[in-house]
């Protein structure tokens, strides 16, 4: 039986969250189809959620909006604050969330909601479990409980198991438009100028438009140098740039999908002045993107396809040499 202070207390909370004002999309700078779609969902949500896509585009600040819209939680108060919200987070000193984590939060989420419609379990870092972890989540996931919604955040959706994604609704963002972007910077009291030079650099991300760190945005001169690099010296030495830049952060596979991400988007705009090399440099990102996380580093794929392109083979064993047997090239 609930003590009457705690009764008490729980009321008083409900009537501050009854009255306090809430705009759960205020603040979100594109990404007006996606809203509209997760409008809908809070209405009759699904099971689980799973928000992907490059860095800094705005997807942890989407599904955070997500999670406060499903609860009907205000803005300001922090998300750890609401007895309805299961937070999987590492532990103090730990990089990954671990299984102990998942399986505590597992009782948790068949708990009843105290002051919403349903309880929330929300892992702002999906692509941060081990086998173990995942298996556990996966548990969670082929019996859910009734009053409850699992919103996940993934840099790279690549880590996580299929078995995990084919029972998730997935919310892919990509990057914003530039004329958009700079709308969106304009209504947060940039001037014209300084919106429409930070939507450039960006390519699209507002989380770098609006980071306030010069080397966040120097990062987009490495991949450009990587994309259109007048010689094979140019692109290696990006290539080593965007190496150590990756791999001094403190999550560089996050990193380096960003990285590639960059890459690709450079690459496909400069695609009709070197069509031939851009499809070797292309195949290159794309092979970098399937290694991150493996035993082989990205740049060593980068590398390569500098290489490749610097020979100029117009042939398509050449072009594709995994899909073209050696004696083709003869």
């Amino acid at each position: 039986m609930l003590h009457e202070m705690d009764v008490m207390d729980a009321t008083f909370a409900s009537a501050i969250l009854f009255f306090m004002p809430k705009d759960h999309w205020a603040g979100v700078i594109g990404h007006g189809s996606i809203i509209n779609l997760l409008k809908k969902w809070v209405e009759r949500p699904a099971f689980a959620y799973i928000f992907y896509g490059p860095q800094h585009i705005g997807k942890h600040l989407l599904a955070d909006k997500f999670v406060r819209a499903l609860l009907d939680y205000p803005e300001t108060p922090d998300l750890q604050l609401h007895p309805d919200v299961v937070l999987f987070l590492p532990e103090e000193g730990k990089r990954d969330v671990s299984v102990d984590v998942v399986r505590k939060n597992r009782l948790r989420l068949q708990e009843r909601p105290q002051l919403s419609k349903r309880v929330v379990g929300f892992l702002p870092q999906l692509d941060r479990l081990n086998e173990a972890g995942y298996n556990a989540l996966l548990k969670i996931m082929e019996e859910p409980p009734a009053d409850a919604v699992f919103v996940g955040v993934a840099d790279n959706v690549s880590q996580i198991p299929a078995t995990i994604i084919s029972r998730s609704v997935c919310v892919p963002l990509s990057l914003v438009p530039r004329l958009v972007l700079a709308q969106g910077l304009t209504a947060r009291g940039f001037s014209s100028e300084q919106a429409a030079t930070l939507a450039e650099k960006s390519r699209g991300r507002p989380g770098l438009a609006l980071d306030k760190d010069d080397e966040a945005l120097d990062f987009e001169d490495m991949a450009r140098a990587y994309a259109v690099g007048p010689s094979i010296g140019h692109r290696l030495s990006a290539v080593d740039r965007i190496r150590e830049a990756c791999e001094s952060q403190e999550d560089p596979l996050a990193t380096w999908n960003n990285a590639l991400t960059a890459c690709s988007v450079e690459i496909g705009r400069s695609w009709i002045k070197e069509a031939t090399v851009n499809l070797i440099l292309a195949q290159g990102v794309a092979d970098a993107l399937a290694a991150v996380g493996g035993a082989v580093s990205p740049h060593l794929m980068l590398s390569a396809a500098a290489l490749r392109a610097a020979e100029s083979k117009l042939s398509l064993p050449g072009l594709f040499p995994r899909y073209f047997p050696l004696s083709l090239e003869a």
